[in-house]
């Protein structure tokens, strides 16, 4: 997640690091680029990725050969790179905030999905995955679904995506004493409207 980390530790997680190359640095340990050879790596959030680490990834990109932190010796690695983002990208190019050489780089086949308010019928089956999911994570019964609940859920607009689907269903299968998610273990707002 490069949205997550700070640009020196965002480094060192892609690229590795050498033994003392920073305080803390108590070992040698490889990055991700490395751990990836002849796979696939994923970046998330990569318009968030500050300008410097762009230009790093973007030579990683087109030669393969990375440094770790605190080594002069130069690595390889063969990786085929997926990222996401919510960020317009070509705005940022625009606005000088993404390098335009990394875009036109990382721009391979894109897949454009649609928030869960323009494709309501996702909704029953992303909630019936939640459910399931943690309800098996929390050791609780096989939950179902009231009827009402899906209706409310369905009509509601997702302004968080499918983060804060996921989110709601967990608190609502943590707070529920029974098998059955009913009206009172929605979030007030839900319930309201």
């Amino acid at each position: 997640n490069c949205a997550a980390l700070s640009e020196n530790i965002l480094e060192s997680e892609l690229f590795g690091h050498k033994k003392g190359a920073y305080t803390g640095a108590e070992s040698d340990r490889i990055g991700r680029f490395e751990a990836a050879h002849k796979g696939t790596l994923f970046l998330d959030e990569i318009g968030d990725m500050p300008l410097t680490m762009q230009a790093k990834l973007l030579r990683v990109l087109e030669s393969g050969e990375f440094v770790r932190v605190g080594s002069n010796e130069p690595k390889h690695a063969d990786v085929r790179l997926v990222s996401a983002t919510n960020h317009d990208i070509p705005r940022l190019v625009k606005d000088g905030r993404f390098r335009e050489d990394l875009y036109f780089r990382i721009r391979g086949a894109q897949i454009h999905l649609p928030p869960l308010r323009e494709r309501r019928e996702d909704i029953p089956i992303l909630i019936r995955y939640y459910v399931d999911f943690y309800s098996r994570q929390l050791h609780k019964e096989n939950m179902v679904v009231d009827e009402d609940v899906m209706t409310a859920l369905m009509m509601y607009d997702w302004p968080g995506n499918v983060r804060e689907l996921m989110n709601i269903v967990q608190n609502m299968v943590l707070i529920c004493d029974g098998s059955r998610l009913e009206m009172m273990q929605l979030p007030a707002e839900l319930r309201q409207n």
